[in-house]
Parts: structure tokens; sequence; C-alpha cells
């Protein structure tokens, strides 16, 4: 079995509309407080029925990028 790049299982976003993007400062947080930050952005999101198509984290942010709003 050879080397897997970590983008192995990556979904390309070629079908995705992006709307919207949240981004959490997490420079000064710890890792609690960070998993208190994302689970809360994620409720908030899924509870208005929003997707979140992809998330890409730095060393001092969360970027959770938003797709198309479901419809009712």
């Amino acid at each position: 079995m050879g080397y897997k790049p970590a983008s192995y299982n990556w979904m390309p976003l070629h079908n995705q509309t992006v709307t919207g993007i949240r981004v959490l400062d997490t420079a000064e947080e710890g890792a609690t407080a960070i998993e208190t930050m994302v689970n809360g952005v994620i409720k908030e999101v899924a509870q208005q029925g929003i997707p979140i198509i992809d998330i890409q984290v730095t060393d001092n942010n969360c970027f959770l990028i938003l797709g198309e709003k479901k419809s009712d």
C-alpha cells in the first residue's frame, strides 16, 4: 500500500454553490474552547438548514464554507 496524500478523500466543490463563510478566531483559545465554538456554529448553521460544504483551518482561524440553504 503506497502513500496516500491527505487530500485522498477530498470531495471536489465543483457541484457546490458557496453562499457564505463563517470565520472563528481561534488564536487565543484552548482546545476545549475551540471545540465548543465550532460545535456551536455547526449547530446554529444546521438549525438554519444551511449545509457546511467545507472547513479550512489555519493557525489562528477556522473557516466554515457554507452552501445553499436547503428548501423547507
